[in-house]
């Protein structure tokens, strides 16, 4: 039998462990080492392919596939440097939980530490970055190799999705020739079921911590990024409590439909002219969100006065503040279907009513002042949130474009999406993450809102739209640099020293770049110019930049004025 024959049988089989574990999607950077491995699976009638010739946009374009469906999708480069173009959207995934299967080809064994060329050290390349690695062996079509391939890939494939979820490398040492033979008959899918449950607690324990949290003043603490099912229970637990809940745009509270007073949306503008008001219990699930001023909030919480308890669904006691007296390690919905489920008994209705007046207070600023009405960088967050299509989706980029969004947006009836690359926080691959998103619902309104240094990192990423035809809008905030450093210590040095270190102005122009992918460009003046590109873009789904210019001294300006008006709004309520 021809090595070819093996090369071809081994490699289904391990396609096949693929498929049986939920892979259908798979984003291919093209190499001569990855030949065979491309070959089958861009000939598979079961999975959907997507080529990229950028390994680093590649790999954020499975992230955002991955994000927007919950499924694992698969990576595939040749061997060499290619895949340590990966490491920054392997460190995004398994920072935010999520599932890639990277599958990175080899020289043989006999080719390694020799010299050979374009070979280097791909054993367990990504470190504690990834889940789980395995160096597969030569290929080899005898039923016991066979077997091998498919229970290995299918059993990695399965440890990506185990919660938490993550990537995972598996590393194949191919040797040539490298052409498979695709007349040859497909490698039969073994039978393979996987049936697993999620973490619970017993009736007596979810008991016990009902006892403990109802008729308290609480306050609920949401991180992460959360579906809009599990943010409207999450609502309702705070309705059912009468308790304040604080989240950052990521858990989908502004965002699920789901309109209460409960909702503390303004909370990071408010909260440190608060704190006189101790709540008695804090509930918090997942990571902190955003908010430094929450985090600084809740850091000045005393434990004897106010215990933490911390919803702990992955396991991973993601507590930064390490404050947590109370970790409960369960299923995050349902654990708090199972709390709505029980007759709970609110708290004293002057604990909401307080915070209730806070919110209220500030939202009002917000909507009187400059910040809201002229074409400020806020004002962009507002705008973009307000008009967002009914289950539309918003990838949101990290630095300012988040904070603007978490700090200045309201709850609305309407239920849409967002995401975000808050795992590592890096703004290296949010346009091709954000492509991965709209991929995977094309039929609904997709929107990006990018800074110019964001755009800058991963213009390649605007290739995906021109060769798959993805409808995305791009919204970018252009004021020549690095926006969030103005906010920051950093702003008190002197113009020479900040500029060029901070400030890193780039002189990006949005028409050329638009003009050079093949997107319709358009830019905006003022708000109402703003609102209505934005409506326009809703009914006629496209490829499009939407560029606002704003100046970094007068964003900081009118943030600091708007922080004293709340400061003295709030504080004489």
């Amino acid at each position: 039998m021809s090595y070819q024959e093996q090369l071809t049988d081994f490699l289904r089989s391990a396609i096949n462990g693929l498929l049986n574990r939920g892979v259908n999607q798979v984003v291919i950077s093209p190499g001569s080492r990855s030949t065979p491995l491309a070959l089958l699976l861009h000939q598979s009638e079961d999975i959907e392919t997507f080529i990229g010739v950028d390994e680093r946009s590649s790999a954020f374009l499975a992230l955002g596939l991955s994000k927007s469906s919950q499924q694992p999708v698969a990576l595939l480069c040749t061997s060499g440097t290619a895949a340590a173009n990966y490491y920054p959207a392997i460190c995004e995934a398994m920072a935010s939980h999520v599932p890639l299967i990277v599958l990175t080809t080899d020289r043989p064994h006999e080719l390694r530490h020799v010299g050979a060329p374009q070979t280097m050290n791909q054993t367990d390349l990504f470190g504690e970055h990834t889940k789980a690695f395995i160096d597969m062996s030569l290929p080899d079509n005898t039923e016991v190799m066979l077997d091998y391939a498919f229970w290995q890939v299918a059993r990695l494939t399965d440890v990506a999705m185990q919660l938490p979820k993550g990537p995972v490398q598996i590393n194949f040492p191919l040797r040539e020739p490298l052409l498979p033979d695709l007349e040859r008959q497909p490698v039969p899918m073994p039978n393979l079921a996987v049936i697993g449950g999620e973490a619970i607690l017993s009736d007596a324990t979810i008991s016990d911590i009902c006892d403990q949290l109802q008729s308290k003043k609480g306050v609920i603490v949401v991180g992460g990024e959360k579906t809009l099912s599990a943010a409207a229970e999450l609502v309702a637990l705070a309705d059912a409590l009468q308790w304040p809940i604080i989240g950052d745009p990521l858990t989908n509270l502004v965002s699920c439909g789901h309109v209460s007073d409960c909702i503390m949306s303004h909370s990071d503008l408010f909260i440190p002219y608060v704190t006189q008001s101790k709540p008695e219990v804090v509930l918090r699930f997942g990571k902190l969100p955003i908010s430094k001023e929450v985090m600084l909030w809740l850091d000045q919480l005393t434990l004897v006065d106010t215990p933490m308890y911390l919803v702990d669904e992955l396991g991973g006691w993601e507590d930064q503040l390490k404050r947590s007296q109370v970790i409960i390690q369960a299923s995050e919905q349902w654990f708090v279907q199972k709390l709505l489920a029980t007759t709970l008994v609110p708290t004293d209705t002057n604990w909401l009513a307080e915070w209730k007046n806070w919110q209220k207070v500030t939202k009002t600023v917000i909507a009187e002042h400059a910040i809201a009405t002229d074409l400020t960088e806020p004002a962009v967050a507002l705008t973009i949130h307000e008009t967002m299509a009914d289950f539309g989706q918003l990838f949101v980029s990290n630095s300012m474009a988040i904070r603007h969004l978490d700090r200045f947006t309201s709850p609305r009836e309407q239920a849409y999406k967002i995401f975000g690359n808050r795992g590592v926080n890096g703004i290296d691959g949010v346009v091709s993450t954000a492509m991965g998103m709209a991929l995977m619902n094309p039929n609904h309104s997709n929107l990006l809102l990018i800074g110019d240094l964001a755009m800058y990192h991963d213009m390649n990423g605007l290739m995906w739209a021109k060769h798959y035809s993805i409808p995305l809008t791009i919204v970018l905030v252009n004021n020549n640099g690095g926006g969030i450093f103005s906010y920051l210590s950093q702003q008190s040095l002197t113009e020479e020293e900040f500029e060029p270190l901070f400030g890193t102005p780039i002189d990006l122009d949005g028409r050329t770049m638009a003009q050079l992918y093949g997107a319709d460009y358009q830019e905006a003046t003022t708000v109402t110019e703003l609102r209505d590109m934005l409506t326009l873009a809703n009914a006629t789904p496209g490829f499009r930049v939407i560029e606002v210019k704003t100046s970094r001294p007068h964003n900081v300006l009118a943030f600091n004025h708007v922080k004293e008006a709340i400061k003295e709004a709030v504080t004489c309520s």
